[in-house]
């Protein structure tokens, strides 16, 4: 079945939607965070879990325009990426720092399942994580294997880059709430 996608897709048409599929996604964390916010802060019975999340929320930037200027700067970078994966695959400083990014989109999904498992209802960024996230990276994965790209050293090497892309991210999220208020 994967093989059928040879003929819709290829690794610079996913390479390219990228940003596309990131845009998405924090549209609608960005459209739904206030309501979803207020909603869950308004529950009684909240668990531990529950509660924790709210206030890193709330920490983090927990406005419709906190998340917008976080999701800009956010986009920058991937956008970036994306130009430079899609200009320069073989130098592997791109498709290395694409990865990274990819593992990001694989762990927020993630994330999102276990916030509306715990939350017991929705969560904002749950329907676009379980419609468009994991099958992208799901299939990105398979093209970036399929064309000799990725193997088991770089996801590794990707992993620490990750990690460091997290902190990278996060500078979004002070700015956010630096020209938020």
């Amino acid at each position: 079945m994967l093989g059928e996608l040879h003929q819709f897709l290829n690794l610079n048409l996913l390479i390219w939607l990228f940003p596309i599929i990131f845009i998405f996604h924090d549209l609608e964390e960005i459209i739904t965070i206030e309501s979803s916010m207020a909603a869950y802060k308004d529950k009684k019975s909240k668990t531990k879990f529950v509660e924790l999340t709210l206030r890193m929320r709330e920490k983090s930037g927990s406005t419709a325009a906190q998340l917008a200027v976080s999701a800009t700067w956010i986009l920058l970078i991937i956008s970036f990426t994306t130009v430079m994966t899609a200009h320069f695959p073989t130098n592997g400083g791109g498709v290395l720092l694409f990865t990274a990014i990819l593992n990001l989109f694989v762990l927020q999904a993630f994330m999102h399942m276990v916030q509306t498992i715990m939350f017991r209802g929705y969560t904002p960024g749950i329907v676009t994580s379980l419609f468009l996230l994991v099958p992208y990276c799901l299939v990105t994965y398979y093209f970036l294997v399929e064309e000799g790209q990725m193997d088991w050293h770089l996801l590794f090497t990707s992993l620490p880059v990750s990690l460091i892309m997290i902190l990278v991210f996060l500078v979004g999220n002070l700015l956010g709430r630096y020209f938020i208020r």
